[in-house]
């Protein structure tokens, strides 16, 4: 009784050895075919055989305007992007077997996307709105309400807020208040006009005149005779 279990044991093992297990995973840069581990095909190379038991993998270059930028098993490589004028883009790097073509946007265009597979134009702050950041070859216009004592009156991917004009520091006075889309309204200091000083003046000569007037018919005043002469 006690040798079935050591013979069972015994045929486990040496089917085992004579038909293992399938192999199911392999290493890292290594891919499985037919129950073997291949090794995979470097950046900006492409798989033409799959190794044998004695024979490594083989692999191949990727051609002008081809690129495969991971270790890998493909049989064919990746063409480049094209940076289409007609889309307003240009190339910014060109491609390598290694990397892809990098696109970017003509002047005052954006991406629309990551992959800048288009262009679109920048966006504009309105009036009452100032720029916070200006856009880039990837990113939009940032706009910004402007504070109290700023304003924008412009429509304008560039511009900021403006500061309210100072009167006060151009000797001038505030006519009318500013606005987050206007700026402060100044004016001359309020003066006197002569149609008003005129008259007073004229009052006050007038006044002067009489009371030397009245002084000097003053019944308080002494009047001499005229003397009399001895003949």
């Amino acid at each position: 009784m006690v040798l079935l279990p050591l013979r069972c044991l015994f045929w486990g093992s040496l089917l085992t050895t004579v038909y293992p297990e399938p192999r199911t995973a392999c290493r890292e840069k290594q891919y499985l075919v037919d129950s073997q581990c291949c090794n995979m095909c470097p950046p900006g190379e492409k798989l033409v055989n799959d190794c044998l038991h004695t024979i490594d993998t083989e692999c191949t270059r990727c051609q002008t305007g081809e690129f495969l930028d991971t270790w890998n098993a493909e049989r064919h490589c990746h063409q480049h992007k094209y940076c289409d004028p007609n889309l307003g883009l240009h190339v910014e790097k060109e491609g390598t077997s290694e990397t892809d073509t990098t696109c970017t946007c003509d002047e005052g265009l954006h991406c629309t996307n990551a992959a800048c597979e288009s262009c679109t134009m920048h966006s504009l702050c309105p009036p009452g709105l100032g720029v916070k950041q200006i856009a880039t070859g990837v990113s939009d216009t940032v706009c910004d309400p402007c504070p109290i004592g700023f304003f924008s009156n412009v429509s304008s991917a560039l511009e900021k807020c403006h500061p309210w004009t100072s009167c006060e520091t151009k000797g001038l006075v505030k006519v009318q208040a500013g606005t987050n889309k206007t700026d402060v309204i100044c004016g001359p200091q309020p003066r006197i006009r002569a149609l008003v000083v005129i008259p007073i003046m004229m009052g006050i000569l007038l006044v002067v005149l009489l009371l030397s007037a009245c002084i000097r018919e003053s019944p308080g005043k002494v009047v001499k005779k005229p003397e009399n002469k001895v003949g």
